[in-house]
């Protein structure tokens, strides 16, 4: 195979700079193990686990807390060691001590009437219920694909609560913003994705956050496309990480949350994100660095892994044809 790549008339200019090595692991065994390990996570129902296959190591890779290595996921890792997997570890033990997180004491929920709001992707949003209480992230402006007048802002599955609130909960936001609606459908398997319905003065709009940009605090979405190659540079924008940018690892993988939910159709991509983000969007820069292309939106991720090193954090995309093959939704697009 290296021969006849270094024989195409394209290819022989570099020759002299190309390296082969010889895979040690065929696509298709890596394709037959991946598919048994999720059989195996099926079985033991491990919390907090990422199983994918990475081209640069021709590998499958598992990565889990650290925290549930030698408790409630050790039965399936010591299943899995048969298939000579990589393991990473990170640490996922909360942080407690955040400053963004808004107490409820100070919080100001309210519709103001008189007031037009906007919202982007990437913007924050408030969950509010009278038990708890958590944040995400806008991940894009949809419209109902036979109720026009209908509208959506697409984000995470797991951002449902029960009788929950939804409000604006803009970047470095000190104070929550106004009403957004109620989510009106979530789904955490075999996708991770929800839709809340638009009931209030707030207006969606089909740009990407990118405020801490002068010269593009706005990015136009274009269009919206299906990540196909791995090494693509891809970014988010969210409530915390605002606009960070990394490359896809794997294309293709599955993650179990709790032991029971499973994303089977996934693609990972290397990143930092943080609890907040989740249900951004997911997306790819043109040329002309103000329109994007939307890839998807953040299910969520690994940061530190055991050695302190935040170089092997991982994102978890849920991929936009999956949204939409799966609700009635169009994205909305500036063309």
């Amino acid at each position: 195979m290296a021969e006849q790549i270094k024989n195409h008339a394209e290819i022989r200019p570099y020759v002299n700079s190309l390296n082969f090595s010889k895979a040690l692991n065929s696509a298709a065994g890596l394709n037959s193990g991946i598919n048994k390990i999720l059989n195996l996570a099926k079985h033991y129902n491990p919390i907090d686990t990422l199983a994918y296959i990475e081209a640069t190591v021709n590998n499958i890779i598992i990565a889990t807390c650290d925290e549930d290595r030698n408790g409630t996921n050790a039965a399936f890792l010591n299943a899995t060691k048969i298939y000579y997997p990589i393991y990473i570890y990170y640490i996922c033990i909360p942080n407690t001590n955040n400053n963004n997180i808004i107490s409820q004491n100070n919080m100001k929920l309210e519709n103001r009437n008189d007031i037009v709001n906007y919202i982007l992707a990437g913007d924050g949003i408030y969950v509010y219920n009278r038990l708890n209480y958590t944040s995400c992230s806008a991940g894009f402006w949809a419209k109902a694909r036979f109720l026009q007048n209908t509208n959506f802002i697409v984000t995470a599955g797991h951002c449902y609560r029960l009788n929950a609130s939804y409000y604006l909960f803009p970047w470095n936001a000190t104070e929550v913003g106004d009403y957004i609606g109620k989510m009106f459908l979530h789904y955490l398997s075999p996708m991770d994705f929800g839709l809340i319905h638009m009931s209030s003065n707030v207006k969606p709009v089909a740009n990407i956050r990118n405020t801490d940009s002068k010269e593009y605090p706005q990015l136009i979405i274009k269009d919206h496309i299906v990540v196909s190659s791995n090494g693509a540079h891809l970014c988010i924008s969210g409530f915390h990480a605002h606009v960070k940018c990394g490359y896809v690892k794997a294309l293709s993988g599955f993650t179990t949350v709790d032991g029971k939910e499973y994303n089977e159709t996934i693609f990972v991509v290397s990143m930092q994100a943080r609890k907040g983000d989740s249900g951004g969007p997911v997306f790819s820069y043109n040329q002309d660095l103000i329109h994007a292309s939307l890839n998807g939106i953040l299910k969520g991720g690994f940061g530190y892994d055991i050695n302190g090193d935040i170089n092997n954090a991982i994102i978890i995309i849920t991929p936009i044809d999956l949204i939409l093959n799966k609700s009635a939704i169009n994205v909305v697009t500036i063309t």
